[in-house]
């Protein structure tokens, strides 16, 4: 009855509220090519994380290969019955044929009767920048490069969208969908010299709070003779289902406190009776040493024994695909799904609750897959997704003596963003940061289509959030090589750790060298590729330093520019001092611009069939 009653009176105040929620329509104009500009870049920003507003009802897969991120960075976002997408970049201050702006770059295949204006406004929202002589030059198979519109602020608590006006929109309607105000908006955007007034195909920079939270909007002020009116239903409204909320409350718990009386001496009987808890039961629910909940939301597969064993044909040696430390890892099959199992002796036990603790709870398109566990027979079994083209270290050193052909450049390119992006992942996008401490050639692994999947987070820690924050371990773990001088000599691990292994993969992938080299083929004699990536950059000639030490196997295929801007990246990540090493996401936005260059090198050759290959036939 007392619902009943909550909506009764509802209904009458609704009459009241309704007429006060009014919106201006736009004009059915046409799209407004002249109401586009660039963001001015700021003097402390650099680069920085911004959104781009999708409305052209792209699928999540088609956004991903038009905007060149991964599905993680898409958020939906809903316009009245129609879903849209707020999609996550690295945007950048640089010039654009002599355009000084905020912008994100990302490439494009031109296909059939494509125009600068279709692939603008149906592909991108008409958030590409024209730069001039697109309709002249624009040529169906040609890759071009798309500038997409963005903004930078100094305000950590706003991130800038960019936003395409659409039919019926009021830059209230904007600021509500947004969690914006109006007058912030106006502020970013000085074209608006009519208040109010906005015409379907503007482009607006819209400041959205990174809370979500919806300040008070300047829409409206003329309906001020009513505020008080609408006020007083508001608050009337407010505090009758207020009553109703706690009349409810109680009677739900009086009704749950019976019944708790009924089963609390049944769970007792249940809990006496299981005093020895199995492995899936004591870390389902929570970590006894560190006291946070660990599987609670995703719950991994918990297979049988039985069927580890089917799988691998009992553990048959042929199957065996890799090994390390902890044990082997075996190819399988469970029903119809390829499977990669690691099995792990029964004293890996930290090893394997860290890996299940991590991958557990993350997903990401270039982080490796876990399924599922099993346990027993003094043993652990890990049950990831297969990866079929094995690791980056098999294809990168001596390959031809594995049965693999050398990785072209451009494939070399895609492996290092892809990487760079599921450690970033790790580091700045999941609930709690981990930091992986071993990051290396071995533990990046290769997909059919030779994309990156980082694998291995047997040695895995929680960190905090703050730079200040660090972990300090009981014992020096990971592979020499790719150790940073503060985990060698302090035990300091943060997430500048996994930075510096980074440095030593691209190092790896420019040289076709591996971390530890023996000079002059003495076993006794190893020179680390860090001292040569050091001495390369203190040569008075870098760059011919750095060309002398060019992987052979790339058979002179390269673009020389791109190469030594990687190098850089190599050498700022191996920064001795760990301060001086920049974040993940920074070398996510580098390595973005070297992708996208290199794929336009490449279309520049014309279709060779050596380059678009992805991989040399080394004959």
């Amino acid at each position: 009855m007392a619902s009943w009653g909550c909506i009764l009176i509802l209904y009458f105040l609704f009459p009241l509220i309704s007429p006060k929620i009014t919106r201006n329509l736009a004009s059915d104009a046409p799209t407004q090519l002249t109401n586009i500009y660039p963001f001015p870049c700021s003097d402390h920003i650099k680069t920085c994380s911004a959104f781009l507003y999708q409305h052209n009802g792209l699928s999540k897969q088609n956004i991903t290969k038009f905007y060149s991120v991964n599905e993680s960075a898409i958020k939906p976002i809903s316009y009245d019955d129609r879903q849209d997408y707020l999609v996550t970049v690295p945007c950048t201050c640089k010039d654009v044929n002599g355009t000084v702006g905020y912008f994100y770059d990302t490439s494009y295949k031109l296909q059939l009767l494509d125009t600068f204006a279709n692939v603008s406004n149906d592909i991108y929202s008409g958030q590409v920048w024209k730069v001039g002589g697109e309709e002249q030059s624009y040529k169906a198979e040609d890759v071009v490069t798309m500038h997409l519109l963005c903004g930078c602020v100094e305000d950590d608590q706003k991130t800038i969208v960019t936003y395409t006006v659409q039919q019926r929109d009021t830059l209230s309607s904007i600021g509500d969908l947004l969690a914006s105000q109006v007058s912030d908006i106006e502020k970013l955007n000085p074209s608006l010299t009519s208040p109010q007034f906005v015409d379907i195909g503007w482009l607006l920079y819209v400041p959205m709070y990174k809370n979500g939270v919806l300040l008070p909007s300047t829409a409206g002020k003329k309906h001020k003779a009513h505020k008080w009116t609408i006020l007083v239903g508001i608050l009337s409204a407010v505090t009758v289902l207020s009553m109703c909320t706690v009349m409810i409350f109680i009677i739900r718990r009086n009704r749950l406190q019976k019944r708790a009386k009924e089963d609390r001496a049944a769970i007792y009987k249940s809990l006496s009776t299981n005093k020895t808890m199995s492995l899936q039961k004591q870390y389902m629910y929570k970590d006894q040493t560190e006291d946070i909940p660990v599987f609670e939301s995703e719950r991994p597969v918990i297979y049988s024994l039985e069927e580890i064993a089917e799988a691998t044909s009992d553990f048959d040696e042929s199957r065996i695909i890799g090994q390390g430390g902890y044990g082997s890892v075996y190819y399988g099959t469970i029903g119809k799904q390829e499977v990669a199992i690691k099995k792990m002796r029964s004293n890996k036990s930290k090893e394997f609750i860290a890996e299940l603790k991590v991958l557990c709870t993350i997903h990401h398109i270039n982080v490796v897959e876990l399924l599922g566990y099993a346990s027993g027979d003094d043993h652990l079994y890990l049950v990831y997704e297969y990866i079929p083209n094995g690791s980056l270290n098999e294809h990168l050193h001596q390959p031809m003596l594995k049965g693999h052909k050398p990785l072209s450049w451009t494939t070399r390119t895609q492996i290092a963003l892809d990487t760079a992006r599921g450690i970033e992942y790790i580091h700045d996008h999941t609930k709690s940061r981990y930091v992986h401490r071993d990051i290396k050639t071995s533990n990046i692994l290769l997909d059919e289509a030779m994309r990156t999947k980082v694998a291995d987070f047997g040695l895995a820690k929680l960190v905090g959030r703050t730079n200040e924050d660090e972990f300090l371990a009981t014992r020096l773990v990971g592979t020499p090589g790719y150790l940073p001088p503060e985990s060698v000599k302090e035990l300091q691990i943060t997430t500048k750790t996994d930075v510096f292994a980074f440095g030593v993969v691209l190092a790896e992938l420019i040289t076709g060298k591996r971390a530890l080299i023996r000079e002059n083929g003495d076993p006794n004699k190893m020179k680390s590729l860090i001292s040569i990536i050091q001495e390369i950059f203190q040569d008075e000639d870098p760059e011919s330093a750095l060309e002398s030490f060019i992987d052979g196997n790339l058979k002179e295929c390269y673009p020389m520019e791109d190469i030594y801007k990687m190098g850089e990246i190599a050498d700022w990540c191996l920064s001795e001092n760990a301060i001086n090493r920049p974040e993940m996401r920074e070398v996510v936005v580098a390595l973005s611009q070297i992708r996208i260059s290199s794929t336009e090198w490449e279309a520049s050759l014309g279709g060779d069939s050596v380059v678009f290959s992805g991989l040399f036939d080394g004959r």
